[in-house]
């Protein structure tokens, strides 16, 4: 229904949530308030190979690249279309490229009010435009998102229809309640793992969640056990780092949670609803630990609490840097009785558990070791994934997922007799993923069938055109077939998403001479 449909009969709790970090973490650029320094302020890359800089205009918001002194300037411009994230630590942007939305290389950080590279992009030494904007990226910064079917990262416009956390997000669907006065859910009142998963939803990570099979992520409802959709995997061994939604698992960890039990989960401590402002803030708090602790627990020499303000989460809720963002830092959740340094990183090779105990399937880990596998480049990982997704196949599943992903490690380990059938038996079930015709387009090539490879890579192109190996080989079949035309605009695009790309270039120089 829409959170304005609560406003009739709930304008004061409205009123007070729209000013929370999570009713504004999304929106169109230049919206809600927008505090950035849009002023050309301008940052280089972590390899000083690049020369970014951030501006805006009458039609609209953008940054621009550029690289001088070499053989070949690179330089470019690209609209901000939308913004993710409160503001509170940090705020990036998305790009709409065909109705594609990709993340932006550049981030504002509130701490420093400056710009710089956004999360995970201080490795690239060229402008990198590709990463795509997956459903999972938008579940929790916005609601009521619009993804286009059989597309990878295509949405409708606008994307989602309400930026930020809406209030079914955690109440669930109004229509009843509008319609006939059905109660609304109220997670407080609801079973610990029901009401725990409302939060989990976005504030648990883990190292990777894999869906229950036959189950999309997307179609969780408050109310409903989160595993019932999703297995989250950890590594064990150790303490897990710190990350932005690590919170679950960081307070899972805590002494305090260990010794209550159920009965302290996200909602003792905050209210959804409205953010102590600044001068509240430690005594809000306080009053929180003071609801199960007394003033003589706490063993801080007198001038150290005076000094702090007895301000309790400065010394056991401290804010540390997360693994997974630079130039940030968030609050530590585990609750220190003392404040330590941060725990050491699992060994890589760890095994992977799922967060609570319990029953998991040879699918789903298999999943998960696989997904770690291609991201980590864990040769050890990949090992175990492979293993499993065999016993897997063995079983007779149907499950795509799980096919696709053993046809991969098939191939990459040069066994076509393998590869190639399960490639085929997955495309001929589920055409939504991309890089099965990407690897079948591959398989044409190699046998000389240039108008079929095209044909594939015409496909996997529509659900992500930002694919540029693809459009590279693309452009090679094409000029086989005598296509030079099509070739240089496949190898133009290309160029558009990666203006680094070299092979492209020395490509169309051929075509072009």
């Amino acid at each position: 229904m829409g959170s304005q449909a609560c406003v009739p009969c709930h304008a004061a709790k409205y009123r007070s949530f729209m000013q929370t970090p999570m009713a504004q973490s999304s929106g169109r650029a230049g919206t809600s308030g927008s505090f950035e320094r849009f002023d050309r302020t301008e940052f280089r890359d972590s390899r000083n190979a690049f020369v970014y800089s951030v501006s805006r205009d009458q039609q609209g918001y953008y940054f621009e690249f550029r690289r001088q002194g070499a053989k070949q300037p690179i330089q470019g411009r690209r609209r901000l279309e939308y913004f993710v994230g409160s503001g509170a630590v940090a705020r990036s942007y998305l790009m709409s490229i065909d109705g594609f939305l990709y993340e932006a290389p550049v981030t504002y950080y509130s701490a420093s009010e400056s710009w710089n590279s956004a999360p995970g992009y201080a490795d690239y030494d060229y402008p990198y435009l590709t990463r795509p904007i997956q459903s999972g990226c938008l579940r929790c910064h916005a609601s009521s998102i619009q993804p286009i079917p059989g597309t990878q990262n295509a949405y409708a416009s606008p994307p989602f229809r309400e930026g930020g956390v809406a209030c079914e997000r955690c109440h669930g669907p109004g229509g009843d309640h509008i319609r006939t006065g059905k109660q609304m859910i109220n997670p407080a009142k609801l079973g610990a793992t029901e009401r725990d998963s409302i939060c989990e939803q976005c504030h648990l990570a883990g190292e990777v969640r894999v869906p229950k099979s036959g189950r999309d992520e997307d179609t969780f409802r408050a109310g409903d056990p989160l595993a019932d959709y999703i297995t989250v995997f950890v590594r064990s061994g150790s303490e897990s780092q710190m990350k932005v939604t690590s919170h679950a698992e960081n307070l899972a960890q805590s002494t305090c949670k260990k010794a209550s039990g159920d009965r302290l989960w996200c909602g003792t401590c905050h209210n959804p609803h409205e953010v102590p402002g600044v001068r509240e803030k430690a005594g809000f708090f306080r009053a929180k630990c003071l609801s199960c602790h007394n003033t003589s627990s706490c063993g801080a020499p007198q001038a150290l609490r005076q000094a702090s303000g007895d301000n309790c989460i400065s010394c056991h809720m401290p804010r540390n840097p997360p693994t997974d963002v630079d130039h940030v830092v968030f609050t530590d959740h585990s609750i220190r009785r003392r404040p330590t340094t941060i725990a050491a990183s699992p060994s890589i090779n760890a095994d992977l558990v799922p967060f609570r105990a319990g029953q998991v399937s040879e699918r789903d880990l298999g999943l998960a070791y696989a997904t770690l596998a291609l991201r980590e480049q864990n040769a050890a990982y990949r090992e175990r994934a492979f293993r499993l997704l065999q016993n897997t196949a063995a079983q007779g599943t149907q499950d795509t997922q799980v096919l696709a992903y053993l046809a991969e490690f098939y191939r990459d380990r040069k066994d076509d007799a393998h590869a190639l059938p399960l490639y085929e038996r997955v495309w001929r079930t589920d055409q939504t993923q991309f890089a099965v015709p990407a690897a079948l387009g591959a398989y044409q090539m190699q046998r000389g069938n240039f108008e079929e490879a095209v044909r594939f890579w015409d496909r996997a192109l529509a659900m992500n055109p930002a694919l540029i190996l693809v459009r590279l080989n693309m452009a090679a079949a094409l000029i086989r077939t005598r296509h030079p035309d099509q070739a240089e605009a496949v190898l133009r695009k290309a160029l558009d998403f990666n203006p680094s790309f070299q092979a492209a270039r020395d490509l169309l120089s051929r075509i072009t001479k």
